[in-house]
């Protein structure tokens, strides 16, 4: 089937933005979610650039008693400078029966326009931008095997998109195609099973994906993945991956005077039962930027970048209190 192509360009789509100038693109929002053994929380939030959030951290210090478990997150969301941030946690003592597990979900969106400025540009033209990504952070995950019987589970995904949707493809129905576009996921498991039938007691495993494309890139992906087993019981194991795309550069073609969008977000959920603790740190970056490539073209922005104080409560979720939040867990198994 043939496709048809369809967009506005030039005046008439420079017109359509400014008659939209009492409206507000850009947006933030989060949404978090835990349950655990002595309750659950959940709560979400948004707003025209800026939101964060943090549930109910208990401390630096605290030790949970065995047969308790404990779920946290943490995250905020800048669509005025482009970066997002998720974390979540989860703990779970020997004798705990309640699944424990939480989320975070961040996103973003703000609407930009590339201007002639001095570049010689003119309202209608085509031009190439850059887009740069980068997106790291951390997957961790403990387990006991029998008869600690523990399961640890933490993911996380991204993406992000670039629409022009004063374009439209159509085919059956019409759609606006992303411009540019990331998408990104990685999962690791560290989990006890049954040593008579798999001939091991402990197995852990990581995986990753990532991959980018435009309206003049080719598509391209990365992926990779590991797994061991171990045999033991009532061995504590512990498993991570580091998870780093470096800094991505994507070229897209854009049209001068037109609106893009850019739309993005970042999920990360844990889960631990029994013996167990999980966590998907994101809180470092996920960042992004666009540029010119022409000289003297200008960016604007819908809302504009903006200096904004990291909240305190989020560097906590940091890969460097890794070490003392499975200490407290640790001593609680002890004493249990």
């Amino acid at each position: 089937m043939m496709k048809r192509f369809r967009f506005v360009t030039g005046a008439a789509a420079l017109a359509f933005v400014l008659g939209q100038g009492s409206q507000a693109f850009g947006s933030a929002a989060y949404n978090a979610w835990g349950n655990y053994n002595d309750g659950d929380y959940s709560s979400y939030g948004e707003a025209d650039s800026y939101v964060h959030y943090t549930s109910n951290v208990a401390g630096d210090y605290f030790v949970i008693e065995n047969g308790k478990s404990f779920a946290w997150s943490a995250g905020s969301a800048d669509a005025a400078n482009l970066n997002l941030r998720a974390s979540a946690k989860a703990f779970s003592t020997p004798t705990n029966t309640v699944f424990t597990d939480s989320w975070m979900e961040t996103e973003a969106a703000n609407r930009f326009m590339v201007l002639p400025g001095t570049s010689g540009l003119k309202i209608g033209d085509t031009t190439t931008l850059q887009l740069k990504i980068r997106l790291d952070g951390t997957l961790h995950g403990e387990a006991t095997s029998y008869p600690g019987a523990g399961w640890a589970h933490a993911e996380m995904s991204a993406g992000l998109r670039i629409y022009d949707y004063s374009i439209e493809e159509c085919g059956e129905g019409c759609w606006s195609p992303a411009q540019a576009s990331f998408g990104a996921s990685s999962e690791l498991e560290a989990y006890d099973v049954n040593a008579d039938y798999w001939g091991y007691s402990y197995a852990a495993y990581w995986e990753e994906n990532w991959k980018t494309s435009s309206n003049i890139s080719d598509y391209a992906s990365h992926s990779d993945s590991w797994e061991e087993t171990q045999n033991g019981d009532a061995m504590h194991y512990e498993a991570g991956h580091y998870f780093d795309t470096g800094m991505l550069t994507l070229e897209f073609e854009a049209i001068v005077g037109n609106p893009l969008d850019i739309e993005a977000y970042i999920y990360t959920y844990v889960n631990a039962n029994q013996d167990a603790e999980a966590l998907a740190d994101f809180a470092n970056t996920f960042a992004f930027g666009v540029t010119p490539t022409v000289d003297g073209a200008k960016i604007d922005w819908e809302t504009s970048p903006q200096a904004v104080p990291l909240p305190g409560a989020l560097p906590l979720f940091g890969t460097g209190l890794l070490w003392l939040f499975g200490l407290r867990r640790r001593q609680a198994r002890n004493q249990g």
